[in-house]
């Protein structure tokens, strides 16, 4: 599968298991997070691992630590739909019926936080902040979704891959990474199957942006060239 960066370039070892808690984790209470953590375990994923499928019994609540991991939804006709790209401090999935709606991946190697569910709701149900915070990441990510559609619907295919960039870009950004030449760990074949194109669409596209002055594809990384262009809201 071509690879627009080595995925692997992209995340910290995952033995590094000294990585800090980031995102929802981040936000709890230095007690309640070191309780939290101890509830759980931390598991590392090879590339193309998969974390669980749709459909299947939801017995974990997951967060990624260390790398990237992708969610994704199958068609009856077997084809995929990518939901989303989930960075460290990212919950993977909220799952309010009792089974997964979605299928998650690792892009390349990946650490992640695993707690049983049970663990996890009675851990909630004694602190009343921690529960707003879960009605706040199911709000976000209900906005998410209406933000997708929008993009995803309503865009041509230069229109989306821009946007998606720099969506991309603004969410490592908030993670304090270097973005000067913007780490791209997802393939094409990711890409296109995130934003409703084809392989050919997306490789048509990127080296027609290229040409135009808007980015710049160097061995790995992508370089914004156009601020106007490069800033357009970000719905991806």
């Amino acid at each position: 599968m071509t690879k627009l960066m080595a995925a692997s370039s992209f995340a910290t070892p995952c033995a590094n298991a000294a990585a800090q808690p980031v995102g929802f984790l981040e936000r709890l209470g230095g007690t309640d997070q070191r309780q939290l953590m101890a509830l759980g375990e931390r598991v590392a994923y090879a590339a193309q691992d998969i974390l669980f499928k749709q459909g299947m019994p939801a017995g974990r609540c997951f967060s990624v630590v260390e790398g990237l991991v992708c969610l994704y939804r199958t068609e009856l006709n077997s084809r995929r739909q990518i939901t989303g790209f989930a960075l460290p401090g990212d919950i993977l999935e909220i799952a309010t019926q009792g089974h997964h709606d979605v299928s998650a991946a690792a892009i390349g190697p990946a650490l992640v936080w695993e707690i049983p569910r049970e663990k996890f709701a009675l851990f909630a149900s004694h602190r009343p902040y921690v529960l707003s915070e879960i009605v706040t990441l199911m709000a976000a990510e209900i906005a998410d979704a209406h933000d997708k559609m929008f993009s995803l619907g309503r865009r041509a295919a230069e229109e989306k891959l821009t946007v998606f960039l720099t969506s991309w870009r603004d969410r490592l950004v908030r993670l304090g990474r270097d973005v000067d030449l913007l780490p791209v760990p997802m393939s094409r074949r990711d890409i296109a199957d995130h934003l409703g194109l084809t392989v050919e669409t997306v490789c048509r596209t990127l080296a027609k942006l290229e040409r135009r002055g808007v980015l710049e594809i160097l061995p790995g990384r992508i370089r914004l060239l156009d601020s106007e262009a490069a800033a357009a809201p970000a719905f991806a």
